[in-house]
């Protein structure tokens, strides 16, 4: 079972100001003696036997902690959560517990009401990663339990709750705008932190690329010239030109 995080809990001057559910403690505290005034169905939910005493002693024991536990806007015994922006629903167990009555007691009742049509249940098995000493998964039971129109008509409350289900309604559409408006501005800084991150990662790239680039003419290497040997130009020889003049003037001589 999942651990206790609050003591047993009442419901408030605040709460009894609200009419639904100030008259539905005081109607549904007094189920036996309003037999067959209120919730009559129950009176029938055997066919021609009438139901016995302690189904009605169960609905005094439990109403109380049910009303503290109801989200009027949803009908559902649980509460919305506004910081974490969801909706939690409330331990069968811990019922049980508050009213002092035993969680199997609890089941009856709410499947009793199932049957007249006063409650819907939804069931939902979850598989838990412990085991137990013969190694099979532990599973945990979550229900979910919504009461309907037919339990407050019948408890002549049908016109009140749907004055207060609307009002109700308008605090939770209110809520959801919060939370709505909360997660566009997550959204929003979480997008502009990618942004920041891209425009950081492109500019370090750049600056890796500019240094990278500085670096490569100073890191180049000389190839010696390999190829072949230039030829010279021929220029004129002062000396060879002053021995030719002197053989020809030798020969001009000797003739």
């Amino acid at each position: 079972m999942p651990p206790r995080y609050a003591e047993r809990r009442y419901l408030t001057a605040q709460q009894l100001k609200n009419p639904l559910i100030r008259s539905a403690l005081e109607r549904l505290s007094n189920a036996e003696k309003y037999r067959g005034k209120y919730l009559r169905r129950m009176d029938t939910v055997n066919g021609d036997r009438r139901t016995r005493s302690e189904v009605f002693i169960a609905t005094q024991r439990v109403c109380e902690q049910v009303l503290v536990r109801l989200d009027i806007p949803t009908s559902v015994l649980g509460y919305f959560d506004v910081d974490e922006a969801q909706f939690v629903l409330n331990v069968q167990r811990h019922i049980a517990d508050d009213s002092d009555i035993s969680a199997a007691v609890l089941c009856r009742l709410f499947k009793t009401w199932e049957k007249v049509g006063y409650v819907y249940r939804r069931i939902e098995r979850i598989r838990l990663e412990e085991k137990d000493e013969s190694g099979l998964h532990l599973v945990r039971t979550r229900v979910l339990v919504r009461f309907t129109r037919l339990f407050w008509q019948d408890l002549g409350l049908l016109s009140v709750f749907d004055r207060v289900q609307k009002s109700a309604k308008k605090k939770r559409e209110a809520e959801l705008r919060v939370v709505g408006q909360r997660r566009l501005d997550d959204m929003e800084r979480y997008s502009k932190e990618l942004h920041r991150r891209e425009v950081s990662r492109q500019r370090w790239q750049a600056k890796e690329a500019r240094e990278s680039g500085q670096q490569e003419p100073k890191t180049a290497t000389l190839v010696p010239d390999t190829g072949p040997p230039k030829v010279m130009p021929v220029t004129s020889d002062p000396v060879g030109d002053a021995l030719s003049r002197l053989m020809v003037s030798v020969v001009r001589k000797t003739q």
